[in-house]
């Protein structure tokens, strides 16, 4: 891959005191990593290492080596046993979170995978998803559209999610963050 990750941006030229650069957005982003969940995450980006790139024509600087991958290590809670508030929050997660989380609760490498959340197990998911306490990340809150049970059946779904993928794969995948 060049520059690390996928190009999404076009390049464009310029010159300054008679050099010529050509810069270019690399990085993993847009809605495809976003809304595609699984399909994005298995297309063979490695993770998201966002960055302008800006190469002076005949230069010579090559990138810095890149950090070492983290291992997502999937390790919820228990399985819930309400399957209404399961297939409740599936509906829910289809609706308000899907989008940037990916969908069946798998991310596609720009926002955090929820099902290696450490969040699940505990109240704080609350005020994660009701009041906003990720708000400066992106994260709004969704007091106005969901109540404290429709957050509850989201968490059931995500934790039953990251149960079944738990049990379905013998080793963690690689996180692309």
């Amino acid at each position: 891959m060049f520059g690390q990750s996928g190009i999404i941006g076009g390049p464009s030229t310029f010159e300054v005191n008679g050099e010529q650069y050509i810069a270019v957005l690399s990085g993993w982003g847009g809605i495809y990593p976003m809304g595609a969940g699984k399909q994005a995450a298995d297309s063979g980006n490695l993770r998201n290492v966002s960055r302008l790139l800006v190469f002076k024509r005949g230069g010579k600087a090559t990138l810095p080596p890149l950090h070492p991958a983290v291992d997502l290590v999937i390790d919820p809670p228990p399985e819930p046993t309400d399957s209404a508030s399961i297939d409740h929050g599936e509906h829910l997660f289809g609706q308000y979170c899907g989008v940037c989380h990916g969908g069946k609760s798998i991310s596609g490498g720009v926002i955090p995978d929820l099902r290696a959340s450490n969040f699940l197990g505990n109240d704080f998911f609350y005020n994660i998803v009701l009041d906003g306490a990720l708000k400066g990340e992106g994260m709004v809150s969704f007091k106005t559209v969901l109540s404290r049970d429709d957050a509850t059946a989201i968490r059931n779904y995500i934790i039953h999610r990251a149960n079944e993928d738990k049990t379905a794969k013998p080793a963690s995948r690689t996180s692309r963050q």
